[in-house]
Order: structure tokens, then C-alpha cells, then sequence
């Protein structure tokens, strides 16, 4: 019998390294960024560090994405719209980083759902969608007071960048118990946006913020939005019309309570209306 448990325990470190062999050859390969729910955001990632001569930049979530995909949109606009799960702190990274690769950049264009400022790091999604690509070394620097608090309410936030973790899908199940007191803009949202309107002044750029198309059965509750904010924090301008341009559609041209059935067909009109 003891012949036996030392054997096991012997046995242990075996089973461990090939448990992690598939994780560790994902990492070093980076395949996992390709497999894993969420690549899109890993190739906003990637893009964002390119050099490019594109004067227009566009950040967006994932209606963004649909209607000006970052695989395809890479010349007279270069997308790097992916999903709203990784909250205005992801997006403001992802622009960072495209500025510090020291791209110029003459107008930013942020196409963004109404619902999606909302997004305060209190999701089911945060750990897969933001902690897995953004809680590391490169972006800590980043990260604002109340990131860090919201990240530490997270369970296993520590674990995120594990690498049998980080190559899977798997997440907690996270259930926020935050009392919210905003149905606009989150305070994360806020800090971030200032953020962005930052680097607008710094780096000599427009900052327009652009709603993405809106079913017609969501309008009572958008004319209801608190908006408050918006002017407390000086975001007048980058907000301008942005209310007032939103494309309302029957409910039948959504797949569900956001993304559209036809991107497509939305694409070019928001071209030359929004994006010229």
C-alpha cells in the first residue's frame, strides 16, 4: 500500500506536465487566440500594433464589428472593432496601442451601442472577454482605481492568464452584486472616455462617437437614458447627435436583442453618411 501511494504521488508531476502540454503549445504558437470564443478580440489586439498609413481608425463592439469587420477593414478604414465585453477601458488600450505604434490618425470613429456604455467590468463575460487578453504586465499601467476593484470582485481574477485557463473557454460563473446608479454611462465608461478625449487633444485627432443600429421597440426606454454625465464630464461634443442619429429598425432585422441580420446592408449607408 505505501509501495502504491508513493508511486501516485510520483505520478503526479507526470500528470500535470501532460495535462499542460496542449495549453503550453497553444500559447507558444498562439493558436489559442484563433480558437477560443472572442478571437475577434485578439486580432483587434494584433492590429492594433501594426504601422499603418490609415488616417481613420474605428473602435467599435460587436454590431461595430459586424458592420465594419476587422478582418476585412484595413485600408481607407482600419477596424478595430471586436466586442463590448471588454469595456471602454479595452477600447481605449486598443487605441493606445495604435497611437504608442506611432500611427497618425486624423479622426477616431467609436460605434457603440447604446446599451453597451453601460458596461461597468460587471459581466459574465469580463473574465473571458477582458481579463484573459488585457490582465497583464503590458496594460496594468492602464488600468484606473476602479478597474482594479472591479477585476478583484471577479473570482479566480488571478487565474485568468493560467494556461489551461487562458486556452479554454471556461469562466466562473461571476454574478455581480453591484448597486448600480446609472442607465447610461458606467463610471469605468466615463473614466475611459475622458481617457479617449485625452489622447484626441494629445495626438490631434477627432473623437466621434457613433450609435449603432437600434430596434424601434428599445426607443421608450433610450428616451429615458439618464444622461446627465454626459455634460457633467465635458462629453458634449464627442456625444453630439449621437442621440439624435440613431437608426431605429423593426425588431425583425435583429437576430437578437442587438445584432442584425443584414449587416451588410447598414455598412455602406453608415459609410457615407457617418464615416466620410
Amino acid at each position: 500500500m505505501k509501495k502504491f501511494i508513493l508511486n501516485s504521488i510520483a505520478f503526479i508531476p507526470i500528470l500535470v506536465f501532460l495535462l499542460h502540454i496542449r495549453p503550453l503549445y497553444l500559447i507558444y504558437t498562439e493558436k489559442y487566440k484563433d480558437t477560443v470564443a472572442g478571437s475577434e478580440i485578439y486580432l483587434s489586439i494584433y492590429k492594433s500594433k501594426q504601422k499603418k498609413k490609415t488616417k481613420k481608425l474605428l473602435l467599435g463592439d460587436s454590431v461595430g464589428n459586424q458592420l465594419f469587420s476587422n478582418k476585412t477593414n484595413n485600408d481607407s478604414i482600419y477596424s478595430l472593432a471586436c466586442n463590448q465585453a471588454i469595456g471602454l477601458v479595452g477600447h481605449y488600450i486598443l487605441l493606445n496601442n495604435y497611437l504608442k505604434a506611432g500611427n497618425q490618425v486624423d479622426t477616431v470613429y467609436l460605434l457603440y451601442a447604446p446599451f453597451s456604455f453601460s458596461n461597468n467590468l460587471d459581466q459574465i463575460y469580463t473574465y473571458h472577454y477582458f481579463l484573459k487578453p488585457f490582465y497583464k504586465d503590458e496594460y496594468l499601467s492602464l488600468f484606473t482605481k476602479k478597474v482594479y476593484q472591479q477585476v478583484h470582485k471577479i473570482p479566480y481574477f488571478y487565474l485568468s492568464r493560467y494556461p489551461y485557463i487562458l486556452t479554454s473557454n471556461w469562466a466562473p460563473d461571476f454574478v455581480s452584486k453591484d448597486k448600480t446608479d446609472y442607465t447610461f454611462l458606467s463610471p469605468i465608461s466615463v473614466e475611459y472616455l475622458i481617457k479617449m478625449k485625452e489622447l484626441s487633444i494629445k495626438y490631434n485627432f477627432k473623437l466621434i462617437i457613433i450609435a449603432t443600429p437600434t430596434r424601434v421597440s428599445k426607443k421608450p426606454f433610450l428616451d429615458k437614458l439618464d444622461k446627465h454625465r454626459i455634460v457633467e464630464n465635458n462629453l458634449v461634443n464627442e456625444f453630439n447627435n449621437y442621440f439624435e442619429n440613431i437608426i431605429y429598425l423593426n425588431d425583425d432585422n435583429f437576430i437578437d436583442p442587438v445584432h442584425l441580420k443584414d449587416p451588410p446592408k447598414y455598412a455602406v449607408y453608415y459609410k457615407n453618411k457617418f464615416l466620410k
